[in-house]
């Protein structure tokens, strides 16, 4: 449904987009004011139905006093404060679901200055759920999805049972990212027009990076969650929905693409919506096939002489290969051996899988297998994680299936993907 609806909403942006680069109109806040209706207009299309979501401009605030600076599209639930004699709105920052500005065209000079109206947005936030004078009240505070995508990412456990687990620095502030991003309100500059190249774009965001490598308000959580110009956008992996594992202790946090960025934007909003109201797995359609990002950035929690930050590494790739490198790939559930079939089948029916089981370690010696190669194994399918001398199930419906080919299989299946990948594997 995501990709129906990206389309069609593109095919609208195709036919009323030529009506504004050719209006005769040359007043820059008249001209701000058509393309931000047209991203007010899409955005209005794009929201479900019964949910009483809406789009407005104005002002993100907390509870006392702080407004962000003006902002193009808000969407937004609840309600809000109508700025007299305008069509402006304050709206509390806890009831903002997302906050797009929009720009006709989007290069260096205005991706810092968008870049920067939305720290506003993060600041405001921070008041408020830092704010030891007002507490947060949002119903939205369950924080299982950040804790699992923690546990997918980085294949360790962060809360066992009823308590959280002691981490270490790094994996205490990648966690208290994750969190931060999935009560925040997700942001994004829109770029109508932009760069004439990917690579433009990634050298451009790097180039305004590295001259702010130091300074406050560059760390994960300030960046935006999508940043499109023209054909090209840049996506952070936060795992509502994209998500990528750590390698050697790096999060690839940011990654670029020319994959339409109607239906990234669409992901983004509906991923959150589905998080809060439950959407139902109809929502996401086939979803049988997977972006292939380009990694631009990663970043790493460190302590340098006493001072904590974020180092970040960024990722070169000339115009031959991204070119080279597909936007797309077909996803494919879990094919795993049958020791990881036994045991994802015992964690499945909620039984222990351990390092000091005897059963278990009599039974895999048995098979002359060694308990680390499985359980490295199944750390690979990121629908378990570790904890201590245990294994844990952290996805939300792990499925199992054996193929007629006797082919051992495992997916998680909350929105029905695996059942729509077997159907079709059976057809074909």
């Amino acid at each position: 449904m995501i990709r129906t609806l990206a389309d069609l909403l593109s095919s609208i942006i195709r036919e009323e987009l030529p009506k504004l680069d050719n209006a005769p109109v040359k007043h820059a806040p008249t001209i701000g004011d058509m393309y931000e209706g047209l991203s007010s207009d899409i955005l209005n299309r794009a929201l479900p139905d019964g949910l009483g979501l809406r789009v407005v401009s104005g002002f993100a605030r907390d509870g006392r006093g702080h407004l962000s600076g003006q902002l193009d599209c808000m969407v937004v639930r609840g309600e809000g404060e109508k700025i007299p004699y305008t069509d402006s709105y304050v709206w509390h920052i806890k009831d903002i679901i997302a906050v797009v500005e929009v720009k006709k065209n989007l290069h260096s000079t205005e991706l810092r200055d968008a870049f920067t109206q939305l720290n506003t947005v993060s600041e405001i936030e921070n008041a408020y759920y830092q704010g030891a004078d007002e507490e947060p009240d949002g119903p939205d505070q369950n924080m299982t999805p950040s804790v699992r995508t923690f546990a997918e990412m980085t294949g360790r456990i962060a809360w066992d049972g009823e308590r959280p687990v002691k981490l270490s620095y790094e994996d205490d502030a990648l966690l208290q990212t994750l969190l931060l991003e999935q009560v925040s309100a997700i942001r994004v500059i829109l770029g109508i027009h932009g760069f004439k190249s990917e690579r433009a774009f990634r050298l451009s965001m790097v180039d305004y990076l590295e001259r702010n490598v130091g300074i406050t308000g560059f760390g994960p959580a300030n960046f935006p969650q999508l940043i499109v110009s023209g054909g090209y956008s840049l996506v952070k992996a936060n795992g509502r929905p994209f998500m990528t594992p750590l390698v050697d202790g790096w999060w690839p946090f940011y990654f670029s693409t020319p994959e339409n960025p109607l239906r990234l934007l669409l992901e983004f909003i509906w991923t959150r919506l589905d998080e809060m109201y439950g959407l139902g797995g109809e929502a996401w359609g086939e979803d049988l096939e997977t972006e292939v990002g380009r990694t631009l950035l990663s970043f790493r929690a460190v302590r340098v002489d006493g001072r904590s930050g974020w180092a970040v590494q960024t990722h070169d790739a000339d115009n031959e290969t991204l070119d080279a490198t597909p936007t797309m790939k077909q996803w494919s559930p879990e094919f795993i051996g049958y020791e990881e079939f036994v045991l994802l089948t015992r964690l499945h029916q909620g039984k222990d899988v351990r390092s000091d089981d005897p059963e278990i370690m009599s039974w895999l010696e048995s098979r002359g297998v060694a308990f680390n190669d499985v359980r490295d194994r199944l750390l690979k399918t990121r629908l378990v994680a570790s904890s201590l001398q245990s294994l844990k199930l952290i996805a939300k419906e792990c499925q199992l299936a054996i193929l007629p080919t006797g082919e051992y299989i495992a997916a998680e299946n909350s929105t029905g993907r695996l059942d729509r990948w077997i159907s079709r594997r059976m057809e074909n």
